[in-house]
């Protein structure tokens, strides 16, 4: 398994929590359509803090980081 951890307002993607377990072996992209979040509002993917795009595909004991886009207006 691993661990995935939205900043901001992906947060309300997993109820608020500071972060979740997943399965290995799915993409990043993957992850972020099965937890509900549209994946143009994720503007940052790091893996282990490495930066890494969405099609990474996630390895068991990851630390993945999902930053939202910045929006305005």
């Amino acid at each position: 398994s691993a661990t995935i951890r939205p900043f901001g307002v992906l947060k309300d993607y997993i109820g608020g929590a500071y972060e979740t377990t997943i399965d290995a072996g799915v993409t990043v992209r993957q992850v972020i359509i099965n937890l509900g979040m549209p994946p143009e509002v994720v503007a940052l993917v790091l893996v282990n803090d490495e930066q890494e795009d969405k099609d990474y595909l996630i390895q068991d004991g990851d630390y993945i980081k999902l930053l939202a886009v910045i929006g305005g207006g």
